[in-house]
């Protein structure tokens, strides 16, 4: 004979958790990107918002390539790679972009700089502002010579993408900070 039971027991609660089954460590990593997503889309609305009404010699500033190369360039080859690709083309699909051409310079340039980083320089503030710079040079460039080959710029506009390069690497200083504190969240790749 069965026991009858006073109570019910209670119906299981739906949690994603019991559905996803993380470790801690995956849940941090998944932290860690989510800020900076998060940190990016702020930029975004930032950027488009707030500063790009605001011109200093007749250019503004590109926040957004700016952020990406230094967040591949503290994550690595492997992994910021893989983050300058996606959030690349997030970046294009916002519309702030300025052509399909930038989704492939971004992911070069990044690439590129994140290559020469951890092969000659070790991590420090320093060797992450030289490479940004190298990234975020050879990104504005690569966009002013396509906007040359494609009819939407002139010669004589070559000094305005220089100084929109040079005003996005004065936020360098300010995003690193952020993003050293979010970069040690999942643990770090790189250890010299």
């Amino acid at each position: 004979m069965a026991k009858k039971y006073e109570f019910r027991p209670d119906k299981p609660k739906f949690s994603l958790l019991t559905y996803l089954i993380l470790s801690p460590n995956q849940r941090r990593k998944a932290l860690k990107w989510g800020l900076y997503t998060a940190f990016l889309v702020f930029l975004s609305v930032l950027q488009d918002v707030a500063l790009s009404r605001v011109r200093i010699f007749g250019a503004t500033t590109e926040l957004i390539p700016c952020a990406i190369f230094l967040i591949c360039i503290m994550e690595g080859v492997e992994q910021g790679s893989v983050f300058a690709l996606i959030s690349s083309l997030l970046y294009l699909f916002s519309g702030t972009a300025p052509g399909v051409y930038s989704m492939v310079a971004i992911v070069f340039c990044a690439i590129g700089a994140c290559v020469v980083r951890q092969a000659y320089l070790q991590e420090r503030f320093s060797s992450a502002m030289i490479s940004t710079s190298l990234a975020m040079v050879c990104y504005v460039l690569t966009n002013f010579i396509f906007g040359l080959f494609l009819g939407l710029t002139i010669w004589s506009r070559f000094h305005g993408f220089l100084i929109t390069a040079v005003l996005s690497l004065l936020a360098v200083p300010a995003f690193y900070p952020i993003f050293k504190a979010i970069g040690k969240i999942g643990g770090q790749l790189w250890k010299d």
